[in-house]
């Protein structure tokens, strides 16, 4: 067995092209097309179909591909962890998250663990999209829960009452509704994004989509909050934000199905000591300076 000549068609299926595969692994692309060919010829059978314009796996190379990335993940991780282990707690933390999240509770949680291990090298990666952990190199992801996909494993983080908010003195100046039917007759903010189009609800064990249209809408939860705060209207927000502006709470007895928010990782048999640390000390940090409900 090449353990090279997996790690290089691996690379070629996620990088999507022998070309961006010999630029990521800093070797010619001819070197690149003879390590694939020789591990199919080993093989006895065609891992990659090639066009003059793309390529793709054939089902026996997508089935090798996945259970051999698995394999090559696992043994750089038990090395990381033995070297880890070794040498104190170091390397790099390659971390996901939202922009809302990544704006309000990750910088003090950074500074703070930079602080406590400045061996580990932080390298947030901030995006709005679902981020494929396993193809971009990432070691952990923050994520709105709960979380569904398998061949992740969770840990919460941020728990706490999600729902609609409005600022005091928006309340002081229109009233608190008291129901449903009085909610429409007050200024919403709708949040226009597809999840929240109508916004989902739960109503004791009942399911309920609210329409929050109106004269304002956005796209962005940090922007949302900032609105709800000028005291232009009732939104919905996760518990952390409104929480760090007092924001209040209004017909508290609806509630989201959006349960927190939740770290996620590959399932792995070992979980490096620095991502490890990580979970723990934001937590910990979180909690310590009151940043969530």
């Amino acid at each position: 067995m090449r353990i090279d000549e997996i790690s290089v068609f691996i690379n070629v299926l996620e990088a999507g092209s022998f070309a961006g595969a010999a630029r990521r692994l800093g070797m010619p692309a001819t070197t690149v097309s003879a390590k694939v060919a020789a591990l199919e010829r080993r093989l006895g059978f065609t891992l990659i179909q090639r066009t003059t314009r793309k390529l793709r796996a054939t089902r026996e190379g997508q089935a090798y591909f996945e259970r051999c990335r698995a394999a090559l993940r696992e043994i750089e991780t038990v090395e990381a962890e033995l070297r880890a282990e070794s040498a104190g707690i170091g390397g790099q933390l390659r971390l996901t998250a939202s922009v809302d999240i990544a704006q309000t509770l990750l910088p003090p949680v950074i500074a703070a663990f930079r602080e406590a291990y400045p061996a580990v090298a932080v390298d947030l990666v901030v995006t709005d999209r679902v981020a494929d952990l396993v193809a971009e190199g990432i070691d952990l992801a923050v994520r709105v829960g709960p979380l569904h996909d398998s061949s992740l494993i969770s840990r919460a983080f941020v728990t706490g009452p999600s729902g609609l908010f409005a600022c005091q003195s928006y309340l002081n100046r229109r009233g608190t509704p008291a129901s449903l039917d009085e909610l429409e007759h007050h200024d919403l903010i709708a949040i226009s994004k597809p999840w929240a189009r109508p916004l989902p609800m739960l109503m004791g064990d009942r399911k309920i989509g609210i329409d929050l249209s109106g004269g304002l809408a956005c796209d962005d939860l940090l922007t949302v909050r900032a609105l709800v705060a000028m005291g232009l209207g009732i939104s919905f927000l996760p518990g952390y934000l409104a929480h760090q502006l007092d924001l209040v709470r209004v017909l508290p007895d609806l509630r989201s199905p959006f349960t927190g928010l939740y770290f996620a990782y590959p399932a792995q048999k070992f979980v490096p000591a620095r991502v490890r640390e990580f979970m723990g000390f934001a937590v910990s940090t979180v909690k310590r300076l009151g940043l969530h409900p």
